[in-house]
């Protein structure tokens, strides 16, 4: 099915095929060439930045494969436990495909970060060090990923008239992400009903670019093992409290009415910045009195 996507106070208008083709049966869908693009830029980020940095490529390679493994069933298993009563299909293919979506990006990064912390103990290196450079090819990788959810036309945010405005196709998308205040709002083109949203996916990936460029130039003055890692998942966090306030399809802790994915943002960027904040004051500290020693 071919769909239509306006950008209408930009003037722009993406037309595409819903599906992408098939290999022997298998259905490809644009979301999954995405994810695969994004790992291999990950990838590449982290093993060009384990040259610069001097460090073993094949033992950085390895804790991004880690990585990746645990952060694909990480990603999967937080996306179920958050959204099992919105499934209608429990059966298990259902469960294990993840061809079209149901992921969440925290499960991704804790399922990544603890299959990451196993290789670098069985290893023999630092899991903080290694996370500092594996957190930059994993911002890459976000950059183009998120962009999955454009051609998936989901994670979208409530209705809004901005310049950014992103109309789609009302009978596109699923109706349980459809508000009021966007039924309020309906528009028509080519004799067809348009929802008008916030473009999440364009506002994270703007937000990762930006986060990545803050990150590298950070890194010239890191002052502990962890630090780049701490503040990209403060900064990560803050972009994401902004994001997730937006969306309207929202994982909700069971039983209350508490977005988890906003909680867990808000979490990671107040405790992520205290300790990084502390622990750069400590090893700043830590520098003078050693300098003052040699000195004496």
């Amino acid at each position: 099915m071919e769909i239509t996507v306006r950008f209408p106070n930009l003037g722009f208008l993406f037309e595409y095929e819903d599906r992408a083709f098939s290999v022997f049966g298998f259905e490809i869908t644009i979301y999954g060439i995405l994810i695969m693009a994004a790992l291999l830029v990950g990838t590449a980020v982290i093993l060009l930045t384990a040259k610069r940095q001097r460090m073993d490529p094949n033992r950085c390679l390895g804790a991004a494969i880690a990585a990746f493994l645990g952060g694909v069933i990480g990603a999967r298993l937080y996306y179920l436990a958050f959204a099992w009563g919105q499934l209608n299909d429990h059966s298990w293919k259902s469960l294990c495909d993840i061809r079209s979506g149901g992921m969440a990006i925290y499960g991704a990064i804790l399922g990544g970060a603890l299959a990451m912390a196993l290789f670098c103990r069985v290893s023999r290196v630092s899991f903080w060090n290694t996370a500092d450079l594996v957190c930059m090819g994993l911002l890459s990788g976000q950059i183009l990923g998120v962009w999955g959810n454009f051609f998936n036309r989901d994670s979208f945010g409530e209705y809004t008239d901005s310049l950014f405005a992103m109309g789609l196709p009302l009978d596109s998308v699923q109706s349980s992400t459809v508000t009021a205040l966007m039924k309020k709002h309906l528009t028509t083109f080519r004799d067809m009903k348009y929802i008008q949203v916030h473009p999440l996916f364009l506002y994270e990936s703007i937000w990762c670019l930006l986060l990545l460029f803050v990150l590298v130039a950070y890194s010239r003055k890191k002052k502990f093992q962890g630090e780049i890692f701490l503040r990209y998942l403060a900064g990560y966090g803050l972009g994401k409290c902004v994001f997730e306030w937006l969306r309207t399809d929202k994982l909700y802790i069971p039983g209350t009415k508490i977005p988890v994915s906003l909680l867990i943002s808000a979490v990671l960027f107040v405790v992520c910045s205290i300790v990084a904040t502390v622990r750069r004051i400590l090893s700043k500290k830590r520098e003078t009195v050693s300098r003052r020693r040699k000195e004496a």
